[in-house]
């Protein structure tokens, strides 16, 4: 080989190792700038912390018994409205240090989330449970979903579109309900206005009870007889029967046309 051709080799050699290593570094100097002055560890998945279950059918065998616990709904407000088990209380993780404070630590506490995918939410709230001193902390094992598909009962605020909450209820006229009282008829009439509303007028011998408190004060209801519950309009007319039906009250009754009937026949109001 000529000496003229070596040399033309050389040249080529040196090029091609040049053009290799400006290529490098150019590839190479994003990753050199991101992480100049940097030493963490690369970020892991992060551990899902373990807890205990509680199947609906325990849950509800505690419940039937009448077993001293607590069953905390951590879901969204409007879900929790919508349908929730009877008598549990509703305190997102956000409000959960805020309401931890009023409940008893040597109860079993039932933490209720949305479905079988709902294990870091659930997981957070029993974490924090279990650090504040409380003994006994259970997840419903597959949220507030597996416990409507084991056919258990459900508290609602009723939806009027639905056909299911439209059978809970009948109406009657408000003649059928002034005869009754006329007539010493054992029925419980519940005005679930609200508590100034009920002062200004209401349907003589009825009681106050607001939507909002039907649950919670569901033992001051006779459950052997009859009832009729009226609002301050169709939506809360429907609302309230159906949350009486769900809470176990089943000869539920609405007045047609609501209060507003009631007076437009010159039917009596107390005060």
């Amino acid at each position: 080989m000529s000496e003229k051709i070596k040399k033309e080799n050389r040249v080529f050699l040196l090029g091609f190792l040049l053009i290799l290593i400006v290529a490098t570094i150019t590839f190479m100097r994003p990753v050199f700038k991101f992480n100049k002055g940097k030493t963490e560890a690369p970020p892991q998945t992060q551990e899902v912390y373990e807890y205990a279950y509680i199947t609906s059918e325990e849950l509800g065998e505690k419940i039937i018994k009448k077993e001293k616990l607590k069953i905390i709904d951590i879901r969204d407000a409007v879900s929790y409205e919508k349908e929730h088990i009877e008598d549990s209380v509703n305190i997102t993780p956000e409000k959960i240090k805020d309401e931890v404070i009023k409940l008893n630590k040597e109860e079993l506490i039932v933490i209720v989330g949305y479905d079988f995918e709902d294990k870091n939410a659930e997981a957070g709230a029993v974490k924090f449970f279990k650090d504040s001193g409380f003994k006994n902390v259970l997840a419903l094992s597959g949220g507030i979903y597996a416990w409507k598909t084991k056919s258990n009962n459900t508290v609602g605020i009723g939806d009027p579109e639905s056909v299911l909450d439209r059978a809970k209820i009948e109406n009657i006229l408000p003649e059928q309900l002034k005869l009754a009282i006329d007539n010493g008829y054992p029925v419980t009439i519940i005005d679930t206005r609200s508590e100034n509303l009920f002062s200004q007028g209401h349907i003589p011998k009825a009681m106050n009870i607001p939507l909002k408190d039907l649950e919670s004060k569901k033992e001051d209801i006779p459950l052997m007889e009859e009832i009729i519950v009226y609002g301050d309009s169709e939506l809360l007319d429907f609302q309230s029967g159906v949350k009486l039906y769900d809470l176990g009250f089943l000869a539920t009754y609405t007045i047609e046309g609501g209060l507003r009937a009631w007076q437009e026949k010159g039917f009596p109001i107390e005060k």
